[in-house]
């Protein structure tokens, strides 16, 4: 019972932390180099007019760095991907975006401070419901002897009708 509750957390830890460690953060950068991957910013009216045919205007561009210069920036962006069994078909075009058009470029940077906060918050939400839950299904070994008296469980989910799954919020004695 100990060994299955140990592999449980060990599996819900190595979940969370590949769940939630993607935390990234944009930071501006002055001059974009080739290669580079960045998102664009476009001003009000350019996505208004580069959007004609959509409901809502586009107003950042996710692509690959291809020139930079003064007069603007030229990326290689995903136009439409398409997955079946047998292939992977993926569209990609170079769109330039005039310098006058560009609100800003800031590039895709990984932030240790929000994943690191992330994996500590899903860890702890992890271990609570793993404790609610071993609870219902037969309690666990650190259990205080009986001393007579009746315990009264405050469910924090229950779903009238069904019997036999609520998670415990607060349990007086």
């Amino acid at each position: 019972m100990v060994r299955a509750r140990r592999m449980s957390g060990l599996i819900v830890v190595v979940l969370a932390v590949g769940v939630e460690a993607g935390c990234y953060t944009y930071q501006p950068v002055p001059a974009p180099t080739p290669g580079m991957d960045v998102r664009v910013r476009l001003r009000v009216e350019a996505a208004v007019r580069r959007s004609t045919e959509i409901d809502e205007p586009i107003r950042h561009v996710d692509g690959r760095v291809v020139a930079a210069s003064a007069d603007g920036i030229s990326l290689d962006v995903l136009v439409a991907r398409s997955q079946t069994v047998f292939q992977n078909i993926v569209i990609r075009d170079t769109v330039m975006f005039p310098a006058a058009d560009l609100e800003t470029v800031m590039r895709r940077k990984f932030s240790p401070a929000k994943t690191g906060l992330m994996v500590a918050v899903s860890g702890v939400g992890a271990f609570l419901i793993v404790k609610g839950i071993s609870q219902i299904v037969g309690g666990n070994e650190d259990m205080p002897p009986d001393d007579g008296t009746t315990a009264i469980v405050v469910p924090a989910f229950r779903k009238p009708g069904l019997t036999g799954l609520s998670i415990p919020l607060f349990r007086f004695r």
